[in-house]
C-alpha cells in the first residue's frame, strides 16, 4: 500500500505533561477536543501505584491530548520480553460512535529479565523505504478516525523504589487515515509523553 497521510486539523488537545516541552503549551486554535475517559476498568491490576492518574496525557504536533490511563502487560518470548503499552478504555469503546482516544504498542526489549525494565529502552525505527502496511499498533485518535503509526520512536522504562514504572516515550509518528484516504506525502508529527502504567502481568525474574 502507499503511504497514506491525513490532515491533523482535527486531532485533540489540552494541557499535558510531555518530555522536553514547556507546561504551557499553545491551545491548538483549529482542534475538537476529545473526551478524557476516567472510568476505572472492572479488572483491577496487582500492582498498582498509589498515584496513578485517571488519564494519560500526550503531546500530539504541540498539543495536548486526553487519553484514557494507561496499563502495560509485560510477556516472555523466548530469549526477551515484550512490553504492551495500551490504554485502559471504556466499554464505550466499542460502540461505532465512540470519539475517545486510545493507543496500543508492542515493544520488543533486548532483556530477558523482568528486573532489568528500568535498565533498557525501546526503540522503533520505520525504513525510509518501506510501505505503509495496516497495524493494529499505535495512537488512535478520535474514535480511530485517525492513527498514528510509530516511525521514529524511543520509549524508556523509569521505576521506582517502590516498583511502580513509567514509560517516557517520545520520537516521530505517521498520521494515517482511517478511511482509506490518501493525501499524498505522509505527514510525520512529534509525540511525546511520561506515563505512568498499572502492570496487569510481569513474568518470573530469570534465574
Amino acid at each position: 500500500m502507499t503511504r497514506r497521510a491525513c490532515g491533523f486539523s482535527a486531532v485533540v488537545g489540552v494541557a499535558m505533561i510531555v518530555i522536553g516541552c514547556e507546561r504551557n503549551t499553545p491551545a491548538p486554535t483549529s482542534a475538537t477536543i476529545a473526551p478524557a475517559t476516567t472510568t476505572a476498568s472492572a479488572n483491577e491490576p496487582t500492582t498498582s501505584p498509589a498515584t496513578q492518574p485517571a488519564f494519560s496525557l500526550v503531546n500530539i504536533n504541540g498539543h495536548s491530548t486526553v487519553f484514557p490511563p494507561a496499563r502495560m502487560r509485560i510477556e516472555r518470548d523466548d530469549d526477551h520480553l515484550i512490553a504492551i503499552l495500551f490504554s485502559d478504555d471504556p466499554r464505550e469503546a466499542l460502540n461505532e460512535n465512540y470519539t475517545g482516544n486510545s493507543f496500543y504498542l508492542r515493544m520488543d526489549l533486548d532483556i530477558n529479565d523482568p528486573a532489568e525494565i528500568g535498565a533498557t529502552e525501546w526503540r522503533h525505527k520505520t525504513p525510509s523505504s518501506a510501505q505503509h502496511e495496516d497495524s493494529p499498533y499505535g495512537l488512535f485518535l478520535s474514535g480511530r478516525k485517525s492513527q498514528l503509526q510509530p516511525f521514529d520512536v524511543t520509549a524508556r522504562f523509569r521505576r521506582d523504589e517502590h516498583g511502580a514504572v513509567t514509560v517516557l516515550m517520545s520520537g516521530q509518528f505517521e498520521v494515517v487515515s482511517a478511511n482509506g484516504a490518501d493525501h499524498g506525502s505522509p505527514q510525520i508529527v512529534p509525540v511525546g509523553a511520561e506515563l505512568p502504567v498499572r502492570i496487569d502481568k510481569m513474568p518470573t525474574t530469570a534465574q
